[in-house]
């Protein structure tokens, strides 16, 4: 993106110079000619960039099933996650980053559910690793991205059907065992439309972790639920590394500890009480736990 900006500032300073000196402007007009040159293209830059996108987004059959994550359309879809937190004017801040483990290794991904704008921040936080999502079926209706989340390997749960949903929770941690990408999931099952600072966690979201005897991130999430509302300003998201559960102890552990440690220190770190402008209230609480949920065959 950076790299985009610059190349347009050069050849629009470079063409505004030209003109203005065609023409015997002075210098005041040369600036206004670079930034109006400017603006320009990014706009028109803009607009190619997702027409194109769009469009070959249409040539891709959603029916077709992916079987082996695509870092192609992944990376894709990173840079145009970033291109969309740049322009919505979000700032994403990661804290715990260094417990993060190193790039190539696989594990689980868990955090709590503000907003649409939690997988974009964590795409963007989590770039550096192939990482794909377990979304809800509905998300990949969503034109564009929809397509583009299909090719890059995310999965859809059937989270009203226990048997299917184990279907996506064994090809989630088949992608882990195989080496093939990283996974992140939402324990909570849904967004959190409530006052409440955490809903309950379901175990089976864990599973993938017990499946794959791999490590599990735990990341608490602040602040995406209010940039929806501060668009065009400047919205701040908080992304806390607050625990990395190495494999060994995932060995240790059931789905029901797993998720039960993750639950108190997610519920321990994200941001409570506070309104979009950083002001103090006094949201409904609610005792950390664990929804159970009815045992399926393995």
């Amino acid at each position: 993106m950076l790299l985009i900006l610059t190349l347009l500032g050069i050849i629009s300073a470079a063409v505004s110079y030209i003109v203005c000196r065609w023409y015997a402007l002075p210098l005041p007009w040369n600036i206004l000619v670079a930034i109006g040159l400017l603006l320009a293209g990014i706009i028109l830059w803009e607009v190619i960039y997702w027409v194109v996108l769009y469009l070959w987004s249409l040539c891709i059959n959603k029916k077709k099933e992916v079987t082996k994550p695509s870092k192609f359309y992944k990376w894709i879809f990173t840079e145009s996650t970033r291109i969309g937190l740049f322009f919505l004017n979000v700032h994403v801040h990661v804290e715990g980053a260094e417990k993060l483990p190193k790039p190539g290794t696989r594990f689980l991904v868990v955090a709590n559910h503000l907003s649409n704008y939690d997988p974009m921040s964590v795409i963007y936080a989590l770039r550096k690793h192939m990482l794909v999502f377990v979304s809800k079926p509905e998300n990949f209706n969503i034109p564009l991205t929809g397509a583009m989340m299909h090719k890059s390997g995310f999965m859809a749960i059937d989270r009203d059907h226990v048997k299917n949903a184990l279907v996506t929770i064994n090809k989630a941690a088949g992608y882990i065992k195989d080496d093939l990408t990283s996974v992140f999931i939402f324990p909570e099952g849904t967004r959190n439309r409530t006052q409440k600072p955490l809903l309950e966690f379901k175990n089976g979201a864990f599973k993938i972790a017990t499946k794959a005897n791999c490590p599990v991130v735990i990341i608490a999430i602040s602040g995406t639920e209010f940039v929806k509302k501060r668009i065009p300003r400047r919205s701040d998201v908080y992304l806390k590394i607050v625990d990395v559960v190495s494999a060994e102890k995932v060995k240790e552990l059931n789905t029901a500890g797993l998720s039960e440690h993750a639950f108190k220190l997610i519920y321990e770190n994200i941001t409570h009480g506070k309104d979009e402008n950083g002001n103090p209230i006094d949201p409904e609480a609610i005792v950390p736990g664990v929804k159970k949920e009815e045992k399926t065959e393995e």
